[in-house]
């Protein structure tokens, strides 16, 4: 089969012909401008109708899937070279007018037609396309007027549901970097430019669908992660937000935890398919997960290192408090010698036991309970102290009468029998 290039007359006609009739007269001679539009026009049919033929014979998708692209990409390179003799306006502005018969005229119906083919391979044969085909003029400078205009309606969003100043210049980042782009130079692709479609249509959904705002920040991550937005800045983010969250968890345990949690809810995250921010880097749940597993593995390293789940300074946390009762030190003794006696407390240091209580729990005559002063009364026999514990178990007997569990019942009558 004879090869077949479409798009040679509009590559002769733009580099060659055109160049030189614009460089001779300021302004195109009428039948100069008349003939070239009707076979822009004729060539344009020729090609959408030749085209199906030449698609059908090829068979092959291989063959097609290049052909395709081949187009494409010319098509792309062919409207670049147009739109850099056209205003912005011009670009956008899809009517014809034939009335002036001026250069610029001419190349805006260039371009409107190109611009017709390039609609046909993408409408036909959308799944041949090269999504790292650049995209062109018309269609970035589309884009750049609708996001400008979403970002600040977004933005206020954001704002009012509690997203912070840094997550929202990260999410932000793309769409205004888009609009800062040359149209006629510019490196957006397709990949890069539906992508950024698709995850500004789906934060509005998600601004309209939150009722409670209070949630709306978590709501935003899950989202980043089902579009797979794995831009570097929102990683490093994302890696500082939960560092920061980790140090409101004061033990290795509850640290590891949460960690696991993370990791669990990371893995069973419902993604997007073949969807990527940057095709370039991994997508972002591998990277999350890679980045909790070594977190897991260094605090439990951290963990068997110290001899237990316990930061080095763990402890001190533990410094001040002081569980408050209302016993007498009489009674705590009391009624620590019956949970050490019936084998309840198991420790075999009794003087450890007595030392823990006397530093962590308070009377209620006394914020501070003394060693030497716990361990008199749990040596001491006293009557009156003995009755007043007695009534203290019966009062606790009886409120939990209706659901006492037996073993609780036996652990009672036990203690009672001892006075």
């Amino acid at each position: 089969m004879q090869q077949y290039y479409p798009l040679s007359f509009f590559e002769k006609f733009i580099h060659v012909d055109l160049q030189q009739a614009s460089h001779k007269r300021k302004h195109p001679d009428e039948q100069f401008f008349t003939q070239a539009v009707d076979d822009i026009v004729n060539e344009k049919n020729n090609i959408l109708e030749r085209t199906g033929r030449y698609l059908y014979d090829l068979r092959k998708k291989k063959q097609v899937g290049w052909f395709i692209q081949h187009c494409q990409q010319h098509l792309v390179i062919l409207m670049e070279l147009v739109a850099a003799n056209m205003t912005e306006e011009n670009l956008l502005d899809t009517s014809i007018s034939t009335a002036k018969k001026t250069w610029t005229d001419l190349y805006k119906i260039i371009y409107l037609n190109l611009a017709e083919l390039l609609a046909y391979f993408e409408r036909k044969f959308g799944k041949y396309l090269d999504i790292d085909c650049k995209v062109p003029p018309s269609y970035l400078l589309t884009a750049q007027a609708k996001f400008q205009k979403d970002v600040a309606i977004l933005k206020d969003g954001f704002i009012s549901s509690g997203v912070d100043e840094q997550l929202q210049h990260v999410v932000f980042m793309p769409f205004l970097e888009l609009t800062k782009n040359n149209h006629t130079a510019s490196p957006i692709t397709y990949q890069q430019l539906h992508y950024l479609t698709e995850m500004n249509k789906r934060l509005f959904q998600l601004l309209d669908a939150n009722g409670d705002k209070a949630d709306f920040p978590e709501k935003l991550h899950e989202l980043l992660l089902f579009i797979n937005f794995n831009n570097i800045h929102y990683f490093e983010y994302w890696v500082s937000m939960i560092t920061a969250q980790l140090k409101d968890y004061p033990t290795i345990r509850e640290k590891l935890e949460q960690l696991m949690y993370l990791q669990k809810k990371t893995s069973q995250a419902t993604l997007k398919p073949a969807y990527v921010f940057n095709s370039m880097r991994p997508p972002l749940q591998n990277k999350m997960q890679s980045w909790l597993a070594e977190e897991i593995v260094y605090y439990k390293e951290i963990s068997a290192t110290s001899g237990g789940a316990h930061l080095p300074d763990e402890l001190s946390r533990w410094k001040d408090f002081k569980i408050q009762t209302i016993f007498s030190v009489p009674q705590i003794g009391h009624i620590l010698k019956l949970l050490l006696d019936n084998g309840i407390y198991v420790n075999k240091n009794r003087a450890e036991v007595l030392d823990f209580f006397s530093y962590f729990f308070t009377s209620v005559k006394q914020d501070s309970i003394s060693p030497n002063s716990l361990r008199n009364s749990f040596y001491n026999d006293n009557a009156a102290v003995s009755r007043s514990v007695r009534e203290i178990l019966m009062q606790l007997v009886n409120r939990s009468h209706k659901g006492l569990n037996v073993a609780f019942y036996l652990m009672v009558d036990c203690f009672l029998q001892q006075f």
